[in-house]
């Protein structure tokens, strides 16, 4: 039987629109996993936001060897 994983993660978005529209979204990123952060990120454009979220879920749920 597999021991449950203990890893977490925070994330923390702040989003706001520049330029009135949603291509003009702007996010500051910050995150953590399993308590250690990792830089303050940015990104423009809702395709960039959605890829960071799901590049940090990813480290959140890779399991270490």
């Amino acid at each position: 039987m597999e021991t449950p994983s203990t890893r977490y993660g925070v994330l923390v978005l702040r989003v706001w629109l520049e330029d009135g529209g949603a291509d003009g979204v702007r996010a500051r990123i910050v995150r953590s996993v399993d308590g250690e952060r990792m830089p303050p990120a940015a990104a423009s454009g809702a395709d960039a936001v959605l890829s960071a979220v799901r590049g940090w879920l990813g480290e959140v749920l890779e399991r270490k060897p």
